[in-house]
């Protein structure tokens, strides 16, 4: 007999999964995708992911393992050929000492993310995490049932943490140090002295530096590669690096990532995946030992790539009225600033990037879903001749708003 009183699904659903939020780039995203089913061009400019082909000897060699029936599950921990070639780049490009039992296989950077947090966070443990940064961070935190808190970075600083701030924000439950660099969606890199003396840092409070490498093959400047074997040697297993195939290699959606630790964690996060998603996709896995071991000149290429496109695009989103952006080091992504533009036609950066959609058929992440209001992320890993035609809408846009406020 069914009930009669009122009942909300959203009720019965744990503590847990209520505290999270929704992507705000899956949520442009899934925006912009609705409105192109119903026929209208969309520049989109809000998913993380490049737009050139996953390279070409890496799907013939997954669809090679999949033509041969390498269908079945592998480890828990991933395929030992793949853990060996992800020590190998390590060493070969960051002078990175581990072996492959030091190496687990995800899927993606997320689920290394997810596994490492579930694997190292108790309750309450706090972990400091530099911002405006990618939400997925904070959730990973919570799910784990750990504490973020956010360490504000400034524009006029480039948007680099630095030791002395972090030193600052220690508190007794501090466990973690969250660093991506370069950063998703500033764009910003730390430099390799402050990396060290951060490492310094890290190892004189016994906390753990969580390192994300996710664009880290993606510099814009010419810089050279951070330091992570420096930092290995400064930490010990107390360094922990969440890495992915999906940007530098093009293949995000293989979904194949992986984490570098001490024994001890990379067993727990084993473990974890044998309980949760068995093991990473074995025919994806081929594709990426052919990406990590094969020619690196693709990697290469897409990295003059965005330097090419950002040397093209930056000066025409700067030369907008009002408009400021910190030039990014690393990644594909710009993050200026709008807020001289908010008034009461669009009084958040939220509001201003749905107006911008719905009336330019732009799609842009507003700085909230970042913890940065008055700032919008701008994908540059899109075409060149979409890039310029989206800046133009912007300030189009932008220069139409003034008006009206």
């Amino acid at each position: 007999m069914a009930s009669s009183g009122k009942s909300s699904a959203a009720s019965e659903l744990s503590r847990r999964i209520r505290q999270v939020t929704f992507s705000p780039t899956v949520a442009m995203a899934q925006r912009a995708a609705a409105l192109r089913a119903r026929g209208e061009r969309v520049l989109d400019f809000s998913v993380g992911e490049p737009d050139q082909p996953t390279p070409r000897h890496v799907a013939a060699a997954a669809a090679a393992a999949l033509e041969a029936g390498q269908t079945r599950y592998t480890g828990s921990a991933g395929l030992p050929e793949l853990r060996e070639a992800v020590a190998h780049r390590y060493r070969e490009d960051f002078g990175l000492e581990c072996g492959p039992e030091q190496v687990v296989v995800t899927d993606g950077g997320k689920h290394a993310l997810y596994c490492v947090c579930q694997c190292l966070l108790d309750a309450g443990d706090q972990v400091l995490i530099p911002s405006p940064s990618w939400p997925t961070f904070a959730e990973s935190v919570r799910l784990a049932g750990g504490k973020p808190v956010t360490l504000r970075t400034d524009d006029r600083e480039g948007f680099r943490v630095t030791a002395r701030q972090v030193s600052r924000a220690l508190g007794p439950r501090t466990r973690a140090l969250l660093l991506n660099t370069p950063s998703n969606p500033t764009g910003a890199v730390v430099d390799a002295e402050e990396l060290l003396a951060l490492g310094r840092l890290a190892r004189r409070k016994k906390l753990t530096l969580l390192y994300d490498d996710t664009y880290a093959k993606l510099l814009l400047d010419g810089g050279p590669p951070a330091p992570v074997g420096e930092l290995r040697r400064l930490l010990g297993d107390r360094l922990v690096v969440i890495g992915t195939a999906s940007k530098s290699y093009c293949m995000t959606g293989w979904r194949i990532g992986w984490v570098v630790a001490g024994q001890g964690l990379a067993s727990a996060c084993a473990t974890l995946i044998s309980h949760s998603t068995q093991c990473p996709t074995s025919f994806a896995q081929v594709g990426a030992i052919a990406a990590l071991t094969g020619s690196q000149q693709s990697v290469k290429r897409l990295e003059a790539e965005y330097r090419r496109r950002l040397r093209r695009i930056y000066p025409l989103l700067t030369s907008i009225p009002g408009v400021t952006c910190v030039r990014p080091g690393g990644g594909f992504y710009l993050f200026p600033s709008l807020a001289g533009h908010l008034g009461h036609r669009a009084p958040t950066t939220l509001a201003l990037a749905m107006r911008l959609l719905d009336e330019e058929k732009v799609a842009v992440v507003p700085g909230e879903g970042f913890s940065a209001p008055g700032y919008v992320r701008i994908s540059f890993a899109r075409p060149v001749d979409e890039l310029n035609e989206g800046i133009g809408r912007l300030a189009g846009f932008l220069a139409r708003l003034s008006e009206r406020q």
